[in-house]
């Protein structure tokens, strides 16, 4: 019998990934609110920047209800829904009700939401080996939420019906699974390989604490900086020497271990602008520093804002001076608290 995953959420997140553990062979079902299931009702027509053509994905099942959801055992629940998200009222009811659902199966639940994983794991109720991280290394994006400009060789007739829009980065993995739990994250990183278009890649939990970690605040330094191209951020010198500090600081918290601390020996300013010039050119045609407006300064800002501030705090407990992350998260608080 097929491998059967349960999707909670159908945003961007939710339907590429569903797309290619359906290609795996996975039985695919969503479970998303009533207002969602019309949007599901017809197969998702998702635009493919890799290769331009339009993918047509029917082959899943959508529930509005964890009691249908969990009629039948699954392998995998992937939560999908943003670290803020997941400690609001409604979320944290339907992770408890979730949770009883699947406490007694073998069911393994696969974290997306940043920071949140302890949280979830309490909430669910499930035990350390049955609780993951895992995160999509694709860009993507609903087509419906937002214009993304046309860059050629994009085909903008094609995009312009699909429902979602995705890319893969360079030689990066379509989607990273974390250890601890190994036997849990190499299961899902073999079932995700079988798509045989994307990749899955198991990657130690403080690894990817680190790599997160950078990622937030250079994040936090385009938003500051009104999300420019990446050669205009690297001439505003000192925003770059206050992040490239920071980020210093950040990786050499404790919960980074060794890899966090030889990291931070890497990194400057101009490291940190030419990663951003690299990732710019990968993600190309999706233009990088839209893209992040309108998903870090928009859908997730919150969710970086508080990784941020709980690595601050983390610092301030370790009794750790951290001058540069202190500055920079001052200025992000300002500028979101402005914008609202």
């Amino acid at each position: 019998m097929n491998p059967s995953v349960l999707i909670v959420g159908a945003g961007a997140l939710g339907l590429v990934t569903g797309y290619h553990l359906a290609l795996a062979g996975a039985q695919v079902t969503y479970l998303v609110r009533p207002n969602r299931m019309a949007a599901l009702a017809d197969p998702q027509l998702l635009y493919c920047y890799d290769d331009h053509q339009l993918k047509s994905f029917a082959d899943y099942r959508a529930c509005a209800s964890v009691e249908d959801a969990t009629q039948s055992e699954h392998d995998f629940v992937i939560v999908t829904m943003d670290g803020a998200t997941c400690r609001g009222e409604e979320a944290t009811a339907l992770l408890r009700d979730l949770g009883h659902a699947i406490r007694t199966t073998n069911a393994i639940a696969v974290i997306s939401g940043v920071g949140v994983l302890d949280y979830c794991k309490d909430v669910l109720g499930l035990p350390s080996d049955r609780v993951m991280e895992g995160t999509m290394g694709i860009l993507a994006y609903q087509c419906d939420r937002t214009k993304m400009p046309i860059i050629p060789p994009t085909d903008a007739g094609k995009l312009s019906q699909a429902s979602l829009a995705y890319r893969h980065v360079g030689k990066n993995p379509g989607f990273m699974a974390i250890k601890p739990p190994k036997r849990s994250a190499r299961a899902f990183a073999e079932l995700y390989n079988q798509c045989g278009v994307s990749r899955c890649a198991v990657m130690d939990a403080k690894l990817f604490a680190t790599f997160a970690s950078s990622i937030f605040v250079t994040m936090a330094m385009f938003d500051l900086a009104g999300w420019p191209d990446a050669a205009t951020l690297a001439r505003d010198e000192e925003l770059m020497t206050l992040g490239a500090r920071a980020t210093k600081e950040v990786m050499r918290l404790s919960r980074h271990g060794v890899a966090g601390k030889l990291g931070s020996l890497l990194v400057s300013a101009k490291s940190l602008a030419r990663t951003n010039a690299k990732m710019e050119r990968d993600c190309l045609p999706v233009d990088y520093s839209a893209f992040n407006a309108f998903h870090h300064g928009g859908k997730v800002r919150q969710q970086d804002l508080a990784y941020l501030q709980a690595c601050l705090n983390a610092g301030t407990r370790e009794g750790r001076a951290m001058p540069a992350l202190t500055e920079l998260v001052r200025r992000y608080e300002a500028k979101i608290s402005a914008d609202d």
